[in-house]
């Protein structure tokens, strides 16, 4: 688990915004009771939704929130290499199709391939931290995969 900074970030952004917590809230859809949890650091995950409509609240891009929130994330991927393959292995590639499979995500990302399983296949809640090494390994731009998802 990467720890996060998004007390700061809400206290910061407030501030400068003149708001109050009530008015994030209103905005953001994230209830009261919630960012209240967050700003005080109560709440050691941060889910991928909550994060979303938090920096979208403030008007925020992706990329700006991520460096705020999360300052030492490593959003650096791995290089994947499928397992070697004997000769019926490689013969049957060509009839493949699969790509950004949760083997080759949890190999890029550094992520747990069981977590990855949970989140694809069980009702797991998704960090938000996973969701931009995730959106990265896919190839999409750092706040495309969140806009698609959730937006």
């Amino acid at each position: 688990m990467i720890s996060h900074r998004i007390g700061t970030y809400i206290e910061q952004n407030l501030k400068a915004k003149k708001w109050e917590a009530k008015d994030l809230a209103s905005i953001s859809g994230v209830s009261a009771s919630d960012i209240s949890k967050y700003r005080s650091g109560t709440v050691a995950k941060l889910k991928a939704e909550i994060f979303y409509k938090i920096y979208k609240a403030f008007g925020d891009s992706c990329a700006k929130a991520t460096k705020a929130v999360y300052p030492d994330l490593n959003l650096k991927l791995d290089k994947y290499a499928p397992k070697a393959r004997n000769e019926f292995g490689q013969f049957m590639s060509q009839f493949e199709t699969i790509k950004n499979s949760p083997e080759e995500i949890a190999t890029k990302t550094r992520l747990d391939e069981n977590r990855l399983k949970d989140l694809y296949f069980r009702k797991a809640a998704l960090e938000a931290y996973e969701f931009l090494l995730i959106e990265k390994a896919v190839g999409k731009k750092q706040g495309e995969l969140f806009e698609e998802f959730y937006g």
